[in-house]
């Protein structure tokens, strides 16, 4: 990144804070956080990073991301779960909304039967 990037959600300052932290510490990930990466679990990782270097919930979130930008094949990876992760949250949904208009359906036709 560089000076006067931004972040959702971080205000410069913040950002700023983050990267110099970066920069302190050597570049890699502690190895909880690369293993739960590679499985493409992006919060298992952020808890990693929290639980080894004791950072906050804002520092670990920008040391992951910087990370997994930095790596190309591991940031396809990710976009790749975020993309199967809402495909999947789109079928329940659908499934839901099938099966809530079903029973809906079958309480209607009931209450209607019930009352002629």
């Amino acid at each position: 990144m560089f000076p006067g990037a931004s972040l959702p959600g971080l205000s410069g300052d913040e950002v700023q804070r983050a990267m110099a932290n970066i920069t302190r510490r050597s570049g890699d990930l502690p190895k909880p956080a690369l293993e739960a990466l590679r499985r493409g679990d992006l919060i298992g990782a952020i808890t990693a990073v929290r639980r080894e270097q004791g950072v906050g919930f804002k520092e670990a979130k920008v040391l992951v991301e910087t990370y997994v930008a930095s790596q190309p094949a591991l940031k396809k990876k990710m976009e790749k779960v975020v993309a199967d992760a809402q495909r999947k949250f789109t079928r329940w949904m659908i499934g839901f909304v099938i099966v809530a208009a079903g029973i809906a359906l079958v309480v209607a036709w009931r209450l209607s039967t019930s009352q002629g």
